[in-house]
């Protein structure tokens, strides 16, 4: 007989679901058609507004990482400045300044210099033309010896300062290379390209050279050498492409979750057309991130011969870091509301785990704790309940600052859990044997 009564209200508890879920709008009133009402233009409307607003999605997510990127100083330097330990930029850095260094002090003409000295001074022609005959040998050995100076400065605290210095100055370029505005300062914004100023790195460099009793470099005069960051014939295009995000980036993400929200207020299947919605988002975030992945080697084939593949590369992925995570988060909570929309369902399934958190709560009634006030009250108001702890976790991730996809798993956690304690208080008591 119990087990009877339960595949009873288990039967019962499916048929309301099923029948919330398809009739979440008012009933049709007696001879009217579902076209004349309005149902055939539902079933149109809801999944035109949805799809839209899961593309829009794609470019709304670009927008807010143009703005987290552009107006947060702090979040990008922390972002980029591990690049300052990055074997890439390092290699990158020591070998630019290596060779502008070598370039300046010019061995080969040092060499033959004082071949010419001693031949003046009569030496043996033997003697001086073995010494020409060395230029080349000496220059490599000293090419050799200045490249591990520069290195170990570049290896230095002192860089890892002068790199965060630069990686505040590098969010200015950032700025001017997408809205064409440049600053003096660190980079330098000319043309379709942008580079990183390393005259202080080649300073540091060449006073090393001269305690190391390498006298000659103390007379290399005062460059100006910088580092290509970013070189793109296109970028005309991609700040006209950022002026036009950026007037839409506040409202981009609004519009985008207005219309999916009008979709599931349309639809005549709510429940469905918000598994709809989550499974959409999540499918625009795999666009938007398959899109990178093809942005990255597209880029670097860009670049001209002289910018160093791999330290370009590794800039790249810094940069584009903070949008990965925001398409992953945004990917997360697609999914999320996916799960929980076909958890509330009609589906075996579902029903099954719902009953299943139901029973759970049966352990103990027999203390009465079941029938307290507050349980009493939680279960005449059990949906708005659920409902308000949905809008505080919703309210939660869109006023958290940056969240990425462990807080999502975070509120999601939370969110469910005080959802099952619901589940748990107001489940049906054991029946009576």
């Amino acid at each position: 007989m119990i087990r009877l009564r339960a595949e009873a209200a288990e039967r019962a508890a499916r048929d309301r679901v099923a029948a919330a879920d398809d009739a979440m709008v008012p009933p049709l009133p007696a001879g009217t058609t579902e076209a004349t009402s309005g149902g055939r233009w539902r079933a149109v409307l809801a999944p035109i507004l949805i799809a839209l607003g899961c593309i829009l999605a794609i470019p709304a997510t670009a927008a807010v990482w143009l703005d987290s990127v552009v107006t947060d100083t702090d979040r990008y330097v922390e972002t980029v400045g591990p690049l300052a330990r990055d074997p890439d930029i390092e290699r990158a850095v020591t070998i630019r300044v290596t060779n502008r260094i070598m370039d300046e002090i010019d061995v080969p003409a040092v060499v033959n210099e004082a071949s010419d000295l001693l031949a003046a001074q009569g030496a043996r022609p033997r003697l001086t033309t073995t010494l020409s005959d060395l230029a080349g040998p000496i220059n490599g050995a000293v090419e050799g010896w200045v490249h591990d100076q520069v290195g170990t400065v570049v290896a230095s605290d002192r860089f890892s300062d002068l790199w965060t210095q630069a990686n505040r100055a590098a969010h200015q370029a950032v700025v001017a290379a997408l809205t064409g505005r440049s600053e003096n300062g660190a980079v330098q914004v000319e043309g379709n390209t942008v580079s990183l100023q390393l005259a202080p790195i080649v300073e540091d460099a060449k006073q090393r050279l001269v305690d190391a009793g390498f006298q000659r470099a103390g007379s290399i005069p005062d460059v100006d050498m910088t580092l290509t960051l970013f070189q793109s014939d296109d970028i005309e295009k991609a700040q006209a492409g950022f002026r036009l995000v950026d007037r839409l980036g506040t409202w981009l993400p609004v519009v985008a979750l207005a219309l999916i929200a009008a979709g599931v207020l349309v639809a005549r299947g709510r429940r469905r057309a918000l598994i709809g919605a989550g499974i959409g988002l999540a499918v625009a975030m795999l666009v938007l991130g398959a899109a990178l992945t093809t942005a990255r080697p597209l880029y670097l084939g860009a670049l001209p011969a002289e910018v160093d593949d791999a330290a370009a590369g590794a800039l790249f992925d810094q940069v584009v870091s903070l949008l990965r995570t925001t398409l992953r988060t945004v990917l997360a909570v697609g999914l999320a509301v996916a799960l929980v929309a076909w958890l509330a369902g009609p589906s075996a399934q579902a029903v099954a785990l719902r009953r299943g958190v139901a029973r759970l709560g049966t352990v103990g009634s027999e203390w009465g704790w079941r029938d307290s006030a507050v349980v009493g009250w939680l279960r005449a108001h059990k949906r708005p309940v659920q409902v308000a702890v949905a809008i505080v976790a919703v309210l939660v991730f869109t006023f958290w600052n940056y969240p990425n996809a462990g807080v999502v798993l975070g509120i999601l956690l939370v969110a469910g859990a005080l959802l099952a304690a619901i589940e748990l208080a107001t489940g049906q008591p054991r029946p009576s044997s």
